[in-house]
């Protein structure tokens, strides 16, 4: 078993609560890759939090790693090659801080639960805490009905007040997504990635934390796409097929979340469903997948991009704290 370091919540805690638009928009990109590889291997969390994410140690210091598999469970049965079914009236399962609406509501939790607890994470660590923390009830039951409420009629505008555009389309897009939809990791990590290129920062994975800027070979295996991340999806597995171009034009008539990709960044966002289909770029295939599950998987990419040597200057400069009034 391997040693890890201090969790990001403790990491959190040490800068007063306050991390830059730059190291939010790093540490969600790997979360993604991380929850992504999970949910290859057909397990939800379901509960996502940052105490359950940690850095490594020594020259592993700039790769999280997800922990704690103690809540996880199978989405996928493999008895009746199926989705487990949609069921409601069931006790929360996790954290109610980070919860999603709908677990909050007592839905069976699916992958769009996980991405959702992820958003609340970043939002927690770009402005320091949520709006639904310190709520005081006699019961437990009755604290999660508060939190609840309040999730569930809080304006998205309010909620991503004075943060970068791509944070409400993250939120949109992960609320809207089905019970047993295969989700658009991609798409998610793009929109970080959109964010980080238009306030020029570097993917150097020089956190807030770090004293010194890590000495990250340029073949460091974080900034390769090494591994195939296999889906299942609702009767058959899907791989993204090797020919697959950069460039993403999803049929309307699919009912699919339509965006365009081209030279690694979304030109054109237009929501319709969100429900990624199988297209041209998507092949059936059968999963011989034998990667461990534990989370020391290098981090996976949704494009090569920082490869370029330009990404590797030492520009680095901390963006300005996003916090609640």
């Amino acid at each position: 078993m391997e040693l890890l370091g201090q969790s990001l919540e403790t990491l959190f805690q040490s800068q007063e609560k306050k991390f830059s638009l730059k190291t939010v928009c790093m540490i969600g990109i790997q979360i993604l890759d991380r929850i992504e590889y999970v949910h290859s291997r057909k397990i939800i969390h379901r509960d996502i939090k940052p105490d359950n994410f940690s850095i490594g140690k020594k020259n592993k210091s700039h790769i999280i790693y997800i922990l704690d598999f103690g809540l996880a469970k199978k989405y996928w049965s493999t008895t009746h090659n199926s989705h487990i079914p949609y069921i409601e009236g069931k006790k929360l399962t996790g954290t109610a801080r980070y919860a999603s609406i709908n677990a909050l509501g007592g839905c069976e939790q699916s992958r769009r639960d996980d991405l959702e607890s992820i958003f609340y994470i970043l939002i927690y660590f770009i402005k320091g805490r949520l709006p639904w923390q310190g709520l005081k009830a006699d019961k437990k039951e009755d604290r999660y009905k508060k939190i609840y409420e309040i999730k569930k009629n809080i304006k998205i505008k309010e909620l991503c007040s004075e943060l970068p555009e791509e944070f409400e389309s993250f939120y949109n897009y992960i609320r809207k997504l089905e019970f047993e939809q295969v989700p658009d990791y991609d798409y998610l990590k793009l929109l970080l990635k959109n964010i980080l290129e238009k306030n020029n920062f570097i993917i150097d994975y020089y956190y807030d934390w770090d004293k010194v800027k890590p000495n990250i070979p340029k073949n460091d295996d974080i900034f390769k796409n090494n591994y195939n991340i296999k889906y299942n999806g609702k009767e058959k597995w899907l791989i993204r097929s090797k020919d697959s171009k950069d460039e993403y034009n999803l049929n309307k008539n699919e009912n699919i979340y339509n965006y365009t990709i081209k030279n690694n960044k979304i030109i054109n966002n237009v929501y319709s469903k969100p429900v990624l289909s199988l297209n041209k770029n998507y092949k059936i295939g059968k999963s011989n997948s034998k990667i461990n599950i534990n989370s020391s998987q290098p981090s996976r990419t949704a494009d090569n991009s920082v490869n370029d040597s330009k990404q590797y200057e030492n520009n680095y400069t901390k963006s300005k704290k996003y916090r609640w009034k």
